[in-house]
């Protein structure tokens, strides 16, 4: 099936709800696909019901973010339900989810009352930040469920004029973080070892995104140490990761050489393969569901899982 399994709704740091992300995948004529929003799954089951209508099969699926001392490794890993029901799956992932969730929201509010005292005359508030994020009057438990980030800090400031209408999030984080503008705030992050086993206890799948980052998605610079994308990857199969994402690297030949390299050595690992673009939507700078997208030859055979 011809599938996109690594989509963001705006339940995270994406421009869309699952229902306008459902209706874009029906007219890009993708069969299969998944919104993987950070450390939420809250929209998994309005996109199970969006898909269903229109003939999509849709996973119910998360990208959970993490951070590995013994790797140095600082990015995230995503998770996939192929065999549970939408609107009742993986009990232990989300027990794990609502901490990371509600870390999220304590930094968001730490951050946002930084950004208060740098502009006192600006009537700044959580409440209001809700409101321009969703376009709905407020809602405690819709709150709760969404995966707050400083994307939406950034996007709010913005929305306040208290930051130039130029300026890009990259800008954002060098002038207001780099540069100590606001306070810092470090956010705790569960390591591999308990993602990997709350996942496999819901029966799930666990796929690593987009691996060419660790190499600034430089070309020549992996290649030349290739030898070191094994022995990551090895690590990452003796720690129980079922798959491998190749993944959209921004140009139609960079992500054939990179995912090219990613396969012919994951392959042999016992490594499975899943496509994602990492799409936030129109608006976002990462309106990517049509760029990238591949033949899914389906999950593995779980006797098949190390």
């Amino acid at each position: 099936m011809i599938s996109n399994m690594h989509l963001h709704s705006r339940f995270s740091d994406g421009a869309s709800w699952p229902e306008d992300i459902a209706l874009e995948a029906a007219r890009l004529g993708l069969d299969l696909v998944a919104v993987t929003d950070h450390d939420t799954m809250a929209g998994v089951s309005r996109f199970a019901r969006a898909c269903a209508s229109r003939g999509l099969t849709a996973i119910p699926a998360c990208e959970i973010d993490v951070y590995e001392p013994q790797i140095e490794y600082k990015s995230e890993l995503l998770a996939y339900f192929p065999n549970s029901d939408a609107e009742d799956c993986a009990p232990q992932t989300k027990s794990l989810l609502r901490e990371s969730l509600q870390k999220r929201r304590a930094r968001l509010e730490f951050l946002l009352h930084s950004a208060q005292e740098l502009y006192p005359d600006t009537d700044l508030s959580f409440e209001d930040l809700f409101r321009d994020k969703t376009g709905l009057a407020f809602d405690e438990e819709l709150a709760d469920a969404i995966s707050w980030s400083k994307v939406d800090l950034f996007l709010y400031l913005k929305a306040q004029r208290c930051i130039y209408p130029e300026m890009n999030y990259k800008g954002f984080k060098k002038r207001f973080f780099a540069n100590g503008l606001l306070k810092k705030y470090k956010l705790e992050k569960p390591d591999i070892a308990s993602v990997v086993q709350a996942i496999h206890a819901d029966n799930g799948f666990v796929v690593i995104p987009h691996i060419g980052h660790h190499w600034d998605d430089d070309t020549t610079l992996l290649y030349r140490e290739s030898e070191k994308l094994r022995l990551l990857l090895g690590w990452f199969r003796r720690a129980g990761i079922d798959g491998v994402e190749l993944y959209w690297y921004n140009s139609d030949f960079k992500s054939a050489k990179i995912n090219g390299l990613v396969r012919e050595i994951a392959k042999p690992q016992g490594f499975f393969f899943t496509y994602g673009s990492d799409c936030h939507g129109a608006g976002s700078g990462k309106h990517t569901i049509m760029k990238f997208k591949g033949h899914f030859d389906g999950f593995p055979d779980r006797k098949g899982r190390s």
